[in-house]
């Protein structure tokens, strides 16, 4: 393998490895927001809509 080609190869997997890692944490946020949200229908319960008479 030739050192350029050794050379992309490295900067390829970096790339691979950060958007890995947003992705993770994209992921971490998304669960708590998710986590949030379940915890709020358990305290204030699921809208109904009203019904007129």
């Amino acid at each position: 393998m030739s050192k350029t080609s050794k050379k992309n190869a490295r900067k390829m997997l970096k790339k691979e490895s950060d958007e890995m890692e947003a992705l993770k944490q994209e992921l971490r946020q998304v669960k708590m927001e998710r986590d949030i949200l379940k915890k709020s229908l358990t305290l204030f319960g699921p809208l109904k809509p009203k019904i007129k008479r």
